[in-house]
């Protein structure tokens, strides 16, 4: 188990190189016995098969099927700064996706921003964290990044045959089409749905059917999926949208997490993706990557060179 989940030890490793040799003498005999006492102590932990299902690892891997951390798992709670007088909300004020996309697991603080094409898109100290959600593919774009995030929820739910898109052109798609249907193009590149062999709603179509619905959101399609929502009722798994009169060109932030103080002052922190595939990311403001939180009236500012531009939240059950 990585040492920063025993704090006061990993506090001790961090002492200034000042002071007696018998004193660090004395305090590595403390830490070797501490680490013995808690390596005996997870032994006894009860476990089904001698699996830890006690682990934040093994958690979050049921959580988020997409997680290919094998070790440490990074969190907004574990990573960033909280100002004096906010806290994260508590689980049971938001709904179960909100709760979802607040607890997304991070990349840790030295990681760059790649892109699928090889070249590094901001090098780590451009950004905040870049967000540990794994992609292939030229369709991992900016603007398909929501609709991916609800098809990764509700196939974690085991809800994919829930899954339902509007797409920028055409007929609407569902799961459930695709696996009785083709996806084909008319004029324009208008989705249509032909009669095609019966498929087996495995996860391998359930992948192809998303990247079919990634490549056909664009910026102002994203209002066709959502409710506008005030800047009040901004919650984690919510999203800023953007962009030109035509839809042509635009940004998209998803709101991740959420902080409030006593008096209902809500800060945020968001993420986006690029226009070209990349690592979905947290962008680097405050002039600190531990500190990500923005206003509201911040986050509007994102969109000040678009004439379109509002808060959205996904429309699903």
């Amino acid at each position: 188990m990585p040492l920063w989940l025993y704090p006061p030890i990993f506090h001790q490793l961090q002492m200034e190189k000042t002071g007696d040799i018998m004193v660090k003498k004395s305090m590595g005999k403390r830490l070797i016995l501490t680490l013995l006492v808690s390596l005996l102590m997870s032994m006894t932990v009860s476990g089904q098969d001698n699996v830890d299902t006690m682990s934040i690892n093994y958690r979050y891997k049921q959580i988020y099927g997409f997680v290919t951390m094998p070790d440490t798992i990074y969190t907004f709670e574990g990573e960033f700064t909280v100002p004096t007088g906010f806290r994260h909300p508590d689980s049971s004020e938001l709904t179960k996706f909100q709760n979802y996309v607040a607890n997304f697991p991070l990349w840790h603080r030295f990681a760059p921003v790649g892109s699928f094409y090889g070249k590094r898109m901001f090098e780590r100290q451009e950004i905040s964290r870049p967000v540990h959600f794994p992609y292939s593919g030229p369709a991992f774009i900016d603007r398909a990044e929501p609709i991916r995030i609800l098809a990764e929820y509700l196939h974690d739910q085991k809800r994919e045959f829930e899954l339902k898109v509007v797409p920028n052109s055409g007929d609407t798609m569902t799961f459930i089409k695709w696996i009785v249907n083709d996806i084909t193009y008319g004029p324009n590149r208008t989705v249509q749905f032909v009669p095609g062999e019966s498929k087996d709603p495995s996860l391998k179509e359930y992948y192809t059917f998303m990247r079919f619905c990634l490549e056909n959101t664009t910026y102002r399609s994203l209002a066709f999926n959502c409710d506008s929502i005030t800047t009040a009722e901004v919650r984690p798994g919510d999203l800023f949208v953007a962009h030109t009169d035509d839809g042509k060109k635009g940004v998209v932030f998803v709101i991740m997490h959420m902080i409030e103080n006593m008096s209902g002052e809500k800060l945020y922190a968001v993420a986006t993706g690029c226009e070209r595939a990349c690592d979905f990311h947290i962008p680097l403001f405050n002039n600190d990557k531990n500190n990500p939180w923005i206003s509201t009236r911040q986050i509007t500012d994102l969109g000040s060179n678009f004439s379109q531009k509002g808060f959205l939240r996904l429309k699903f059950h």
